[in-house]
């Protein structure tokens, strides 16, 4: 990465220097770019551009467990190749509700499975095709589950289910005046969409005789998790074999669960009535603070792609081999490792003074057709293996970022990477507002690359940085992509003359 192997004084370039880089070099208004510094009168800030060498790694496996979204699907796409996600989920008895032990005379009208989604990947006006199957052992509460992880299934319950994802529905809402003497009200009936995938167990004679049997192990008034593990264990969701046109992202905070619909007798003194009723189960899905367990697993198949390669965790593979272009996405683990190139030449001198430095990595434009852009891009320190280097801060081991601008405020302070500790902001490259169409992301390294260049990082020296859309510590699952323009990936560097 050219790195610099030895400590500096000031983070600083001679002329000379630069002419021999043949750098892309310019002049800015200092005013203009907001720098603040001292003096009365205009001046100028030069810039020079820091080449950039860039790869498509990938950084697996990635953390599924208890997200916010479950992933099922399957999608072909001509860049990475085809993605397949599976969802596992253990079922959960909720012990508030029950089915009062004084009702006989049970009768099951329905019985139906509610998987509520927010995302698709791919194309919403093909439906999703799915296999239900269940699980041959609940997940294991003291278990690590993540995308490379593999559960065993007894069987498949339903084969070739066909869910719509572009449904809509008709909703009514009574508008009042806002006045508190006016009675009146008006309707409006609009139209939104119907986000959710339903399957009806009792209409096919497997998941029938499976509903039933569920539900008389837990009608007796006292429902325990341990009854409905012994009948029910939990399921898997796996797209068929013959489905590539889609992921959908079922949302793990809104009513996934599996509700049965009954009628039965109830006597109240000398009164008998039938009551029609329901009783719930949840999908473990985080609903009402009851977190359960559940993870997907995701698969990529790169051949055929420029990116099949990518076999071990140290591959990489260079932009000149995808057209040049490299590749950051959630969910499968693409990064984008970079090595500043020139950095040697930033050092022992007294000529200039950076002022700011800014990285700025353009997107190919309009690449987010089958898969959203990224909000942000953290940037992991990584070494000659692609590994990405850690701290440990008492018994607890932190991957290294590189932290926000503003986590050091003095100049001669040691730099640590901020995943040393919580409440600590990474960096994170983000689309300027107002761009339109986006055309690149941008990110502030100047403390960075001060104290990189002073010999100021706390541990290991890193030979390059990798910008994923991932922050590992976190619950956020999703398949975003960028695309990103590798060629003219820079590092823009601000200086003044001193005089």
């Amino acid at each position: 990465m050219n790195w610099p192997t030895s400590a500096s004084r000031l983070a600083s370039v001679s002329l000379v220097a630069v002419a021999l880089l043949g750098l892309t070099t310019g002049c800015e208004e200092a005013n203009d770019l907001g720098l603040e510094l001292p003096g009365t009168s205009p001046i100028t800030a030069n810039y020079l551009d820091l080449p950039v060498t860039a790869y498509t790694v990938r950084q697996q496996p990635v953390e599924t467990i208890q997200a916010d979204q479950l992933l099922v699907g399957r999608l072909r796409d001509s860049f990475v190749g085809t993605t397949t996600a599976k969802g596992y989920l253990n079922l959960q008895v909720v012990t508030s509700d029950t089915i009062p032990s004084t009702f006989t005379a049970h009768r099951l009208d329905s019985v139906v499975v509610t998987l509520p989604f927010n995302q698709v990947y791919g194309s919403a006006a093909q439906p999703l095709r799915f296999d239900l199957q269940a699980l041959a052992q609940p997940l294991d509460e003291r278990a690590v589950y993540n995308s490379t992880s593999s559960v065993a299934t007894s069987n498949t319950l339903l084969a070739g289910l066909s869910a719509p994802l572009n449904r809509t529905r008709t909703v009514k809402r009574r508008v009042g005046s806002g006045v508190s003497s006016d009675t009146t009200t008006t309707v409006i009936t609009t139209t939104e969409p119907d986000q959710v995938v339903r399957v009806r167990l009792l209409r096919y004679a497997n998941t029938a005789t499976l509903a039933n049997s569920v539900f008389t192990a837990l009608k007796d008034g006292t429902p325990t998790q341990a009854k409905l593990d012994a009948v029910w264990k939990g399921i898997a969701l796996e797209a068929s074999a013959n489905h590539s046109g889609n992921i959908v992202g079922f949302s793990s905070n809104t009513g996934a669960s599996v509700s049965f619909y009954y009628t039965a007798t109830a006597t109240v003194g000398t009164v008998t009535k039938v009551r029609s009723r329901l009783y719930r189960l949840l999908l473990a899905n985080g609903l009402s603070g009851l977190p359960g367990k559940y993870f997907t697993q995701i698969a990529t198949d790169l051949s055929g792609t420029p990116l099949a390669g990518l076999t071990t965790a140290q591959s990489q593979v260079p932009a000149v081999a995808s057209n040049g272009f490299t590749y950051a996405q959630g969910g499968i683990g693409l990064g984008t490792r970079i090595e500043f190139q020139g950095l040697d030449n930033l050092r022992n001198s007294t000529d200039i003074a950076i002022n700011r430095a800014e990285l700025i990595v353009p997107i190919k434009q309009n690449s987010n057709a089958l898969f959203p852009y990224p909000n942000g891009l953290y940037l992991y320190e990584v070494n000659n293996a692609n590994a990405v280097l850690t701290r440990t801060v008492g018994a607890t081991t932190y991957e290294r970022l590189v932290p926000a601008e503003g986590t050091n405020s003095l100049s001669g302070a040691r730099l640590t990477p901020s995943s040393a500790g919580p409440g600590v902001a990474p960096a994170v490259a983000t689309v300027p507002a107002g761009q339109d169409p986006v055309q690149q992301y941008s990110v502030p390294l100047t403390e960075y690359l001060q104290a990189y260049l002073q010999n100021r990082l706390e541990g290991e020296l890193p030979s390059g940085l990798v910008l994923s859309p991932t922050l590992r510590s976190s619950s956020v699952l999703n398949l975003n992509r960028a695309q990103l323009d590798a060629n003219n990936i820079k590092l823009r560097v601000y200086y003044s003359k001193l005089r």
